[in-house]
């Protein structure tokens, strides 16, 4: 093929006229071309598919939901998201998410969504991070003529998170797939059952004589759970240099009585459902992100002044149980928990709530709240699980679910777990009394101790 032409080049031979935009961004994260806001809906982003060994690029805006069942019926054909770039000469320039919507230059069939030829002026990525390209009405219709026009994006006004506080969060919205589950958070699913194990360790928690010997008693009825308990302890990521050789040692020298017993009862209820291994919300994801969150959560907890500061064990369970929706969603709904995973691949700048609302009627902080609720677990986790995504939430436990806010942030960073903003909220960092430093520093601190959580999280798996 020779030297793979540029955006730019591209352009200049198809005689498109365009202008290359430099990027800022604005003090809430968004991108800027120095004077004006480039809102997401004026940007365009191509998803890269394949059906029959053939290989298409669907073209939408970056904020809208690719309705993949739509256009695989409209095109009737059985679409699969592509996630590597297999060593392409051309697709290997560009990042996976920021494709330039160019079918052509990147040897793709170009499926285009109809919402972008209602666009005024659009902007396409380039081969550089910091910059995209600006088109006019006209440019566009020229350059995306010969493509094939279908309606199969769902605008962001329609998104669940685009409503408002005073909206019903559970009315139905504008259903773009048949697929929608019909019963409300309310009414009643084939519940599982909290483990035995996880019921003695509640009665544990308001129990005045418990100790390390009772909760090890506990622990050690589950020859897997107490082998994941000694192994935690005996990681370099405690640091204790003697043999642990029993779960009280581990509870009394090296971990606590607190860490332990929630450590105990989130692995117990994590483990009690059945959920697919591979994907981006299976359990090996989940085991991962909730390892690092609750070290995070943890750190943060640490830092926050004594007389505001949190139940260090809870905040912990907070981290490490906060995405049970997930858990619960794959146990009671495989071939829709699977559906989300393929919407999640193709719509990677959604945020999680929009597509699992727009799949399932639900999302998956409503759904572990409602469990967890059923489950009388205590208040302080049911507001972590509710509402770890909802900035300038407060109330009596908000301290919680603002910890976990924070922790996806700052975990989005190294591209892990569900979360999609970066940016840390003032107003949560005020609310917990922390300043962006202090949260970077437990940052920087869990980074230097990514081998051993890795380790961790790999165990919960096995």
């Amino acid at each position: 093929m020779g030297n793979p032409s540029s955006v730019s080049k591209y352009l200049s031979d198809q005689a498109i006229d365009f202008s290359t935009v430099e990027l800022t961004k604005n003090e809430r994260g968004q991108f800027t071309d120095g004077e004006h806001t480039i809102e997401q809906s004026q940007i365009l982003r191509g998803v890269m598919m394949t059906a029959a060994g053939v290989r298409y690029l669907a073209v939408l805006p970056a904020s809208y939901l690719l309705d993949f069942e739509v256009l695989k019926r409209i095109e009737n054909k059985e679409f699969t998201v592509v996630t590597e770039q297999g060593g392409d000469p051309v697709l290997s320039r560009f990042s996976k998410h920021k494709l330039p919507v160019l079918p052509d230059l990147l040897n793709l069939i170009g499926l285009i969504d109809e919402s972008v030829f209602h666009l005024e002026q659009a902007y396409i990525y380039t081969e550089k991070d910091a910059q995209l390209v600006k088109l006019s009405k006209e440019s566009l219709h020229k350059l995306l003529a010969a493509c094939e026009r279908l309606s199969f994006a769902c605008g962001d006004d329609k998104l669940y998170s685009r409503k408002s506080a005073q909206q019903d969060v559970t009315e139905t919205v504008n259903q773009f797939t048949p697929i929608r589950i019909k019963q409300r958070i309310d009414e009643t699913f084939d519940l599982p059952a909290m483990p035995d194990i996880a019921q003695e360790i509640m009665r544990l928690r308001v129990d005045p004589s418990a100790d390390a010997k009772k909760l090890g008693a506990i622990v050690m009825r589950d020859p897997s759970l107490a082998a994941q308990i000694i192994s935690w302890a005996s990681s370099p990521y405690y640091g204790y240099k003697g043999t642990i050789d029993s779960v009280e040692t581990a509870i009394s020298r090296v971990l606590g009585f607190d860490l332990v017993m929630n450590l105990a009862l989130g692995i117990s209820i994590g483990k009690s459902l059945n959920v697919p291994e591979n994907g981006p919300l299976g359990i090996q994801a989940f085991w991962r992100q909730a390892v690092y969150s609750a070290s995070l959560v943890e750190k943060l907890c640490l830092m926050i002044p004594p007389k505001q500061r949190p139940e260090r064990g809870l905040a912990y369970l907070a981290g490490l149980l906060h995405n049970f929706g997930h858990l619960l969603l794959g146990h009671l709904f495989p071939p829709q928990f699977n559906l989300i995973n393929s919407y999640i691949e193709a719509n990677p700048g959604i945020r999680l709530e929009d597509i699992e609302h727009f799949v399932m009627g639900v999302t998956h902080q409503e759904i572990g709240a409602w469990l967890m609720k059923n489950w009388h677990m205590p208040d302080e986790l049911i507001v972590a699980v509710r509402w770890h995504h909802q900035e300038e939430f407060w109330s009596k436990h908000a301290v919680y679910s603002n910890l976990v806010l924070l922790s996806n942030r700052l975990l989005k960073r190294i591209e892990m777990g569900d979360e999609t903003a970066r940016r840390l909220p003032q107003s949560t960092l005020e609310l917990l009394e922390l300043d962006e430093e202090q949260v970077n520093t437990s940052f920087d601190q869990l980074l230097e101790e990514r081998e051993s959580l890795d380790l961790m999280s790999r165990q919960l798996v096995a």
